[in-house]
């Protein structure tokens, strides 16, 4: 292997190791399983979102982890998506355990050390970014998280509902979709809509997340007939055309059709899923009760 690797990019690997074990103690432990991933991706979301904002927006820190050196600005958030899958998994741990107090302490300390350990390595900078914030916004990440597992386990109204599925579709959706078409140079979305390459990317995804995601889930969980449902994904195309024609979303040549389609039905299957896993059976809904009582 490259030097690269064992020097940047193993202690991201290293950081992933460990976030699949944390996640396969949640699971072991869960009694709603299909609810407790559901509650990672937009958990994960709410992570990925503070991340971008103060990642690509305000320039408050950089990663180095050389998965993809030839492009920094995409090697930086293949780092965030590590640390964001990593707080993400541990504040979910401590919702699931039930962990105390002072157990946010104790983990938010952790990643305060690991931060300055990669910064020690290189592998991480501060801009005007501070570590001690890292450590307080840990501490309210992981106060969210169990308070939304906690209200999630009893009824999850129709609103909060919704609203934590499309954050799931941030997850699934960015991550899979936009950054890998983006990666493989079959999609872009401009770079030239702000002064600011970076932050017209973001400001970008996040229009396109809320226009093509609300739209989506408007089709998928409304009573209207097929034909209304074909009428407004057609017209969904119609708006990808429109916005190539002033160069906000820039297609490889001939595939135009082909990454649309991706990124439309691709909204459309995650929004099922999610629907799926934010729905409990009611064998998942007797061990809940159990467990409580």
């Amino acid at each position: 292997m490259n030097p690269e690797f064992w020097s940047n990019t193993i202690w991201f690997v290293l950081l992933g190791i460990s976030t699949i074990i944390e996640l396969l103690f949640i699971i072991f432990k869960a009694k709603a399983r299909k609810l407790v991933i559901g509650l990672y991706f937009t958990i994960s979301a709410l992570t990925f979102c503070f991340e971008m904002v103060v990642l690509s927006l305000l320039k408050a820190y950089a990663y180095h982890p050389l998965f993809i050196p030839q492009s920094p600005p995409d090697d930086s958030i293949a780092g965030n998506l590590f640390s964001q899958f990593s707080v993400s998994a541990t504040a979910l741990l401590i919702a699931v355990y039930n962990l105390k107090y002072y157990w946010y302490f104790f983990f938010a300390a952790v990643y305060g050390i690991i931060e300055e350990l990669f910064i020690k390595l290189g592998i991480y900078e501060h801009n005007w970014y501070q570590t001690w914030m890292t450590f307080l916004g840990l501490l309210l990440l992981f106060w969210v998280a169990k308070k939304i597992y906690a209200g999630s386990l009893n009824h999850i109204g129709r609103f909060l509902r919704y609203l934590y599925i499309f954050l799931g579709l941030i997850t699934l959706h960015q991550h899979t979709i936009i950054w890998v078409l983006r990666l493989t140079g079959i999609r872009k979305l401009s770079g030239n809509f702000l002064a600011d390459k970076e932050v017209s990317f973001t400001v970008l995804a996040g229009i396109y997340l809320l226009i093509v995601g609300i739209t989506i889930m408007t089709i998928y969980f409304s009573k209207i007939k097929w034909f209304w449902k074909g009428l407004i994904i057609l017209l969904l195309y119609a708006g990808h055309y429109i916005a190539a024609k002033f160069n906000l979303i820039i297609y490889k040549e001939g595939w135009f059709f082909v990454a649309s389609s991706i990124s439309i039905f691709s909204m459309y299957f995650y929004t099922f899923i999610l629907d799926k896993l934010y729905t409990k059976t009611r064998e998942e809904s007797n061990k809940i009760f159990i467990k409580q009582a």
